[in-house]
This record gives structure tokens, sequence and C-alpha cells, in this order.
């Protein structure tokens, strides 16, 4: 009968609330206590050994427990639309996390002991009130996906260019005067997003980006794009208004993927859009 009592227990390995989940903590896989006006995740939560996926976004947390990050089963973490101020200092702990959404809180910094999530994938922080990122986030050799756009960002660390797994990166709205001079050794990214930062010139070593398929620069204060550009012969899409960009590099016309071109509100003269048309006959140019 203890036998038939623990299958039934075990049916549902997922659970609602943290009595229930407490109630069968060998069990509980998955925790969803999404929207549930919580205040408060209790230390408790370390009680789940087997715990995969946590779910705590849009409550009102403003702090979490340092016993949290006892969770060393714990592959996702959502904890996004709360009031967060900080992170558990030991949060690089969790060592099999793999996504970790921790958008739209009041959060102004990571821990460094995030270069402990060596197996994080996806990592989502915008809309915080970060002004900087810890060098320890280039020793995430797993990461493939990040987003801190829309925070208060002036610098990104050198460390960025360790992040060889990176394929996609959101770093826009953000208040950015430049970029990694190794940028370039990001040869997995695919997507670039720093549109609507501070930037007057793009680093010449983006040409190293050979993988990158989008390009999002508008928004910015550039007067030219690097020779460099005619490098990503897999780009396809390059948006680049609300600039003062005069003409097209004359190296585009290397970049026979490319399709779509929108360089609106930019100051091109009549012969510069002339020379970019000729050089990119494949693509769809926006001028205005």
């Amino acid at each position: 009968m203890q036998g038939n009592t623990c299958l039934a227990q075990c049916a549902t390995p997922a659970a609602f609330t943290l009595a229930d989940a407490l109630s069968r903590p060998s069990c509980i896989r998955e925790l969803n206590v999404r929207g549930q006006s919580l205040e408060l995740l209790p230390a408790s939560v370390a009680q789940l050994p087997r715990l995969h996926r946590l779910y705590a976004h849009e409550n009102h947390l403003r702090q979490l427990p340092e016993a949290l990050t006892q969770l060393d089963s714990l592959r996702v973490l959502f904890l996004n639309k709360n009031g967060l101020l900080a992170l558990p200092a030991s949060l690089g702990n969790l060592h099999r996390l793999q996504q970790l959404q921790i958008d739209q809180n009041n959060l102004t910094e990571l821990p460094p002991s995030i270069a402990g999530l060596d197996s994080l994938r996806f990592l989502v922080g915008s809309y915080n009130n970060f002004t900087s990122l810890p060098e320890q986030l280039g020793e995430l050799p797993a990461l493939e996906y990040v987003d801190i756009s829309n925070n208060q960002l002036l610098y990104l660390p050198e460390s960025l260019r360790k992040l060889h797994a990176l394929r996609y990166a959101y770093l826009n709205d953000n208040k950015l005067q430049s970029l990694p001079d190794e940028l370039g050794a990001l040869g997995k990214l695919e997507e670039l997003n720093v549109s609507n930062n501070q930037l007057d010139q793009l680093p010449a070593s983006l040409g190293g980006c050979q993988a990158l398929k989008v390009l999002i620069v508008s928004g910015n204060q550039l007067k030219a794009l690097p020779k460099s550009l005619g490098q990503l012969r897999n780009l396809e899409i390059l948006i680049a208004n609300d600039n003062q960009l005069t003409a097209l590099p004359r190296s585009v016309s290397k970049l026979k993927k490319l399709k779509t071109v929108i360089v609106t509100n930019n100051a091109f003269t009549p012969e510069a859009r002339r020379q970019a048309m000729a050089a990119l006959p494949g693509a769809t140019i926006y001028f205005q």
C-alpha cells in the first residue's frame, strides 16, 4: 500500500503551491507559483532536491533566499516581473541552470558568482537598472542567447569576446558609447541588436562575426560603417536608420546574401544612394 501511495503522489510531478510541493518533495520536478501575489519565497523551497523548473514570475518578490541556490537540479528559473532589488550572492551554485529570466525587475547588478553558471544557455535581463555587467559574464561557455536591452549600460565587459557559443545578443536601448574591440571573436553570433545607444563607431573587428545574419544599429550617432562590414558574407538584414551616415562602405558589394537594408533618416547624397544600389543589386534598400 505504501508503494501505491508513493506512486499516486508522484503521478503529477508538478505543483502549484509550495505547500503541495513540500508534501511530496522527492516527486516534484516543476513548481509554478506564477502570479500568486507572493511577497516572499520561503527558504523551505530548498527542500525540493529534484526540482528542475521553478516559475515564480509575476509576483511581488523583492528579495530571494540564499537557500534557493541549493537547488542543484534546477534547469529553468523564471523570476521576471517582480520587484527584485538583488539576486543571491551564491547564484553561481546553480551549475545545471540553463535558462534564467530576470527581466522587468529593479536589479542594478549581476553577482560575480554568475561565472559558476556553466550550463546557462539563455539569459534574459531586460528592463532592469543595470549600468554595467561583470567581467565574469564571459565565463559562461554555453551561453547562446542574451537580452540585456532597456537598461542603463554604459559599457560592456571585454570578456564578452569569450562567449564563443553566443548566437543572439540584444543590447539595444542602453547608453553604450562603444563596443568591445574584440567583438569579432564572436564567430557564432547570428543576430546583434545595439540600436538606440550612443555609438559613434563600430569596431573594425565586426567583420570577424562570420555567422552574422541580422545587424541592427539604428538610433545611434554613426557617421560611417566599417569597411570590414564587407566580410559578413552571411548578412541578410542591415538596419541602420536614424544615424548620420552619408554612404555605405564599398565593401558591401561582397554581401551576396544581403536582401534588406534600412537606412532611413540618414544623410545619404543622391550619388551615395546610386552607388549603394549599384553595389547591392539583389537587395531592397530603404532610404526614406
